[in-house]
This record gives structure tokens, sequence and C-alpha cells, in this order.
């Protein structure tokens, strides 16, 4: 089992490969602010290379950048006042 455990988490993006719907968003602001209001990191837009070599997608790393500072702040304020409130 020690062993599979590093094999499983390296393929792990071989499994879940990015389709045309991921590469080809309406609006990559609205990706990036759901994804920052949801409380996750960034993704590593380098990774998404994958979206250009398949389907000769582009990314907008600045709106995505934009729109995801915007929801985790707002996502940063929402903790931080149930925070307060246990207190």
């Amino acid at each position: 089992m020690v062993r599979v455990l590093p094999i499983l988490i390296l393929s792990g993006c071989s499994l879940f490969p990015l389709g045309e719907a991921d590469c080809r968003p309406p609006n990559w602001q609205q990706v990036g602010y759901a994804h920052g209001y949801g409380g996750h990191l960034p993704q590593d837009l380098r990774l998404m290379s994958e979206c250009r070599e398949r389907y000769g997608a582009e990314i907008d790393q600045t709106a995505y950048l934009e729109g995801w500072r915007d929801g985790y702040d707002e996502w940063d304020r929402l903790i931080g006042s149930m925070r307060n409130r246990t207190r």
C-alpha cells in the first residue's frame, strides 16, 4: 500500500484531465472568483498549458487572478466574521 500511494497521487492529473469545457469558460474572472470564494489557492496556471496543447485555448491569467483575489477576500471576511462569533 505504501508503494501504491505515491503512484496514485502522481497520476491524479492524468485520471482527471481537463476537458474542453474547463478550458473554454465564458469568463475566466468568474472561474477565479469561484476558486477564491471557495477558499482554494489559485490554480497553477502553468499546469493549464494542457488547455493550449489539447484545445488551442488561451487562459486570461490577469482576469483569473483578479477574480480569485476578489473571491478570496470575500471568503476571508466571511471566515473572519465566523471566528469572531465563536469567541
